[in-house]
């Protein structure tokens, strides 16, 4: 179990980052960008093989993998913003109960059953996103309300297109190859949309935000490469949840412990329920 330990930390201290970008005035953007080329080349290195110098745009599995890059880079923006401006809390709250989207896919798409238990779970994660998401701060605005929801909707269309690939295509590809493309693709789209904003505004990208890009590249890949290598040995129904949850509460804790975070008890009633609804909704097929 030090593998999943091991995930749950990354992924807190990868979005724990998005409070040091707020401090230290870095551009999120870039350094998102700058990510993502790191966790590519990560990739490769773990994997073995140099993946991208393999012809990968010709494999049947590319078009998703295209559209999950183009969903790295938006989304991983949208958490940095949540961070940011709502709470390093609400921005991961809100990233993993997006495992109601692909129940729902699958429900609808692969016919799989859709029991009252399930339902009430998805219902109970509703209410924990709006609770969770309330702030009583004078700089917040009710108009924000759209990055937590964008958040729920993006992660949970990544975690389907994901679930797809992993159900159609491995084997016989590797998870390694099609997650490197999925980073390549979104440190490519990110580069272009520089590139432009270059031309447009001489915008430049500065050098502390491709060093702070490198710190956040190593946590965001080890966040998932360890995920993985937990799912080597355990069943995907047990660790998901403990993951999730793992993750909810850990960033909650290090938001009040080190960024002055303020729960109120609307968001402590969301968290609460966040937690039940990963439960009933990882479990239900199992335990009930």
């Amino acid at each position: 179990m030090i593998y999943l330990l091991l995930s749950i930390l990354s992924s807190v201290v990868t979005v724990s980052f998005f409070k040091l970008f707020q401090k230290f005035h870095v551009n999120t953007f870039h350094a998102i960008i700058i990510n993502y080329l790191i966790c590519v080349l990560m990739g490769n290195i773990t994997s073995g093989q140099a993946i991208i110098l393999t012809p990968f745009w010709q494999e049947p599995w590319f078009i998703y993998a295209f559209f999950v890059g183009v969903l790295f880079i938006t989304i991983f923006y949208c958490i940095g913003e949540t961070a940011q401006k709502m709470g390093v809390s609400v921005s991961m709250v809100s990233a993993k109960l997006s495992v109601v989207i692909p129940v729902l896919f699958a429900f609808f798409f692969h016919n799989e059953t859709l029991g009252l238990i399930k339902i009430i779970g998805i219902l109970i994660s509703l209410f924990a996103v709006y609770f969770i998401s309330i702030k009583n701060d004078a700089h917040y605005s009710n108009k924000m309300i759209w990055l937590p929801v964008l958040v729920f909707i993006g992660s949970g269309f990544i975690d389907t297109l994901l679930k797809h690939i992993e159900s159609t295509y491995i084997p016989p590809a590797s998870a390694s190859s099609i997650v490197s493309t999925a980073f390549l693709v979104a440190f490519i789209l990110g580069s272009a949309f520089i590139s432009i904003k270059h031309i447009q505004q001489k915008q430049r990208v500065e050098m502390k935000n491709i060093y702070w890009g490198i710190a956040l590249g190593i946590p965001n890949y080890f966040s998932m490469f360890f995920l993985v290598k937990t799912l080597e040995n355990f069943s995907a129904t047990y660790i998901f949840p403990i993951n999730n949850i793992g993750i909810v509460a850990g960033s909650t804790i290090i938001s009040l412990l080190f960024f002055a975070e303020k729960l109120s008890r609307k968001n402590i009633i969301g968290l609460a329920l966040a937690i039940v609804s990963i439960i009933i909704i990882s479990f239900s097929d199992v335990v009930f």
